[in-house]
């Protein structure tokens, strides 16, 4: 092989990395962008929607149930429209569905406009971890790191940019903003089927459509059940911070501090998912440290509470870092653990029971908070579930299968 060759080589492979982990950063961004929308509209939804607390805490977690009933179909999708298939699927069910959530004017309108769109996201959700098996086979932890950063800066948007855009541009017309954010949605489905053509994946059965059949989750997989319970203590974390810390501070006469603490909450989660796209890699399979990082996003929910004046803002930052990078290792941990082969079936069983168990942790928090008039009694369950997931770490690691480390099917 001459020099020329191999330089040849080298510069293809370098560009086929970069379309695959800047597509991967792209449609991360759409994960849970539209769900974050609705924190800063938490106001406007309350007082002119007369939405309550529990009201507002089922809208923004409904999404987790259809991610849950995305989950049992997911194994079907994939063999049947491919991973480009079901990801442009998503993306279209997604934006629509956000779409209509800016014309009902009440709570059952609102509701199945959101589940639309959830439903978007659970097909969008169940194909991400396989792209990330099938671009890079041998990387999953860098690959998550990435498409998971792009889920963030999402967040960050969505939780930053949409009271501003309220204030100073859509006004009583405030209901737009889940339209707004939508907007680029057909540039990235152009994307992916003219740039994610170049990037191979002819020789997996997963890439391309197939006769599929519906392929139920295996109830007697005990490490299916583990990732559940560390899949509902990851995703709990996130969406409770984000949906009671508004009352949290509303509660304390700090409203004036929302703002900056969202953007503090997951302005540190993209900062801890761009440090695990150089180090996940290194971390994955060792225990300690996911027990730390895991113990120390608990931890910082009673600073959060406790903390008095301004500092809330940096105690939600803590909370934000340690939470964002335990979700990362929960969502490349399917594809470490397993062969591509088995990834379907045990990301639909994952993903069903995991959002369904996240789900009713949220409404839990969101009527205990009602019930009780106190905002700590939120974080309740979450608190619970995420002792659970500490104590089933290290069975889980330990449960890999030996050919996991790559698929003979995916491309080198």
């Amino acid at each position: 092989m001459t020099h020329d060759t191999l330089t040849q080589q080298t510069s293809e492979g370098l560009r086929q990395a970069l379309l695959a982990y800047g597509l991967l950063w792209c449609l991360g961004l759409y994960l849970r962008l539209t769900v974050l929308v609705v924190p800063p509209l938490i106001p406007q939804l309350k007082g002119l929607l007369g939405f309550t607390n529990g009201e507002v805490a089922t809208a923004t977690s409904l999404p987790l149930v259809t991610l849950a009933a995305g989950g049992l179909v997911a194994g079907w999708l994939l063999a049947r429209l491919g991973v480009r298939g079901c990801l442009l699927l998503g993306l279209a069910v997604m934006a629509l569905g956000s779409g209509l959530r800016s014309l009902p004017q009440g709570f059952l309108a609102f509701t199945l406009a959101t589940v639309l769109m959830g439903m978007g996201i659970a097909f969008m959700q169940a194909a991400m971890p396989v792209l990330a098996k099938l671009w890079a086979p041998g990387h999953v932890g860098r690959a998550s790191a990435v498409y998971t950063n792009g889920l963030l800066v999402g967040e960050l948007l969505a939780a930053g940019a949409t009271g501003p855009m309220v204030a100073l541009w859509l006004g009583e017309r405030w209901q737009w903003a889940f339209t707004v954010w939508v907007l680029p949605v057909p540039l990235l489905m152009l994307a992916l089927l003219l740039v994610g053509r170049r990037l191979p994946l002819a020789n997996s059965p997963a890439g391309r459509p197939a006769e599929g059949r519906l392929t139920l989750p295996d109830l007697g997989d005990g490490r299916m059940w583990r990732l559940v319970a560390l899949l509902g203590a990851a995703a709990a974390l996130y969406f409770c911070g984000n949906i009671f810390l508004p009352p949290l501070l509303e509660a304390s006469q700090r409203l004036h501090l929302l703002a900056a603490s969202l953007i503090a909450l997951n302005g540190a989660q993209m900062i801890s998912s761009a440090l695990l796209i150089l180090f996940a890699d290194r971390l994955m399979g060792r225990a300690r440290p996911l027990i730390a990082i895991t113990l120390l996003a608990l931890l910082s929910i009673p600073a959060m509470l406790a903390l008095p004046g301004g500092h809330v803002v940096w105690a939600a930052g803590v909370f934000g870092f340690f939470t964002s990078a335990l979700f990362i290792f929960v969502l490349a941990l399917p594809a470490w653990l397993v062969t591509l082969e088995q990834l379907p079936r045990l990301m639909s069983g994952m993903l069903c029971f995991g959002y369904l168990l996240v789900f009713a942790i949220t409404v839990l928090g969101g009527w205990l908070n009602d019930w009780s008039g106190t905002t700590s009694l939120a974080f309740l369950p979450t608190a619970f579930i995420g002792l659970v997931a500490i104590g089933i770490i290290p069975r889980l690691l330990a449960s890999r299968e030996p050919a996991a480390h790559a698929s003979p099917h995916a491309p080198r």
